[in-house]
């Protein structure tokens, strides 16, 4: 019974809500990709930052939220609210100084994504595998590939167009990475569900059927 309230726990914990911030990096990666394209890779590039800053304030945000509604705390949840709340700080630093971070953008953004793909990886691993989701691997590769990008944006110096296009496939891979969480986790839940009425119904059924018996015996004396 603990082992099931546990899984319940976890699965309710990684919550669809976060869906809204993988939504944005998946808009923001395609605004990378096609303005590079149309030749705005310079323009967005220093857009972005100040764009990313009021979305890590915003991430760190829906982290403490979600962390404030969730009763049973664990140590994930905590782990997340404070990369949450470190991301938050490092939104306001791009919004008040956005014109020193464009000369290390690439490095900041890679440390970012990564930190991000290895939020994705831990809940593939310790959340979705193990609360019984079917296809945790699915976000756990994207995680994965999310990672890579961002040491490769790290490690190595590209052109702007380059780095543009590069920032945009990343947001697109960790976006899906993290929707696919979000809704595996939904999915889990409702699954979790559905067997534990079934349980529940069988136990009902075998307790009535248990106290029925000593009843019919008194009828047959």
């Amino acid at each position: 019974m603990a082992k099931g309230k546990t899984t319940k726990d976890r699965i309710s914990g990684y919550n669809v809500g976060r869906i809204v911030i993988d939504i944005i990096m998946l808009f923001l990666g395609l605004i990378f990709i096609i303005g590079t394209l149309i030749g705005k890779g310079d323009e967005i590039a220093a857009g972005f930052v100040r764009i990313i800053g009021g979305t890590l304030i915003l991430v760190g945000v829906f982290a403490l939220i979600n962390f404030l509604r969730i009763k049973d705390k664990s140590l994930f949840d905590t782990i997340v609210l404070i990369i949450g709340l470190v991301l938050a700080v490092v939104g306001i630093v791009f919004i008040v100084e956005p014109i020193p971070v464009i000369t290390v953008f690439n490095f900041i953004f890679g440390i970012i994504i990564a930190v991000y793909a290895i939020v994705i990886i831990v809940a593939a691993v310790g959340t979705l595998k193990t609360a019984g989701a079917k296809y945790w691997w699915f976000s756990l590769l994207f995680g994965i590939i999310a990672l890579i990008l961002g040491a490769v944006i790290v490690f190595f110096n590209f052109a702007t167009k380059t780095l543009t296009v590069v920032i945009g496939i990343t947001l697109v891979v960790g976006s899906v990475g993290g929707m696919a969480n979000a809704l595996l986790a939904s999915q889990a839940k409702k699954e979790f569900k559905a067997n534990s009425k079934i349980l529940d119904d069988a136990k009902f059924t075998v307790e009535t059927g248990t106290a029925s018996e000593p009843k019919e015996d008194k009828d047959k004396k």
